[in-house]
């Protein structure tokens, strides 16, 4: 388990979060004392470790987009892409 203090945690939040990524427990102290813990959350718990099954949505969107000409298919999914980002 490592230990930073309060200010090493304000100056190095990313490398810590990057720490709690690969399962790191810290503890967070102030003037020797600990005052908090940070803990790593559960792998189904964390959304950037799920797996996301998009085959569902493919099929729904080639069902709505089934009738459509390709070349308008291809446009609506196209605006539908330039809105996302």
């Amino acid at each position: 388990m490592k230990t930073a203090t309060v200010r090493e945690a304000q100056h190095h939040f990313s490398k810590l979060l990057k720490e709690l990524e690969h399962g790191e427990e810290i503890v967070i102290t102030r003037r020797g004392v600990s005052v908090g813990k940070l803990v790593p959350m559960e792998a189904e718990e964390n959304p950037f470790t799920r797996r996301v099954d998009w085959s569902e949505s493919i099929r729904r969107r080639n069902e709505v987009l089934g009738d459509l000409p390709q070349l308008q298919r291809n446009i609506v999914l196209e605006m539908r892409e330039e809105e996302r980002y």
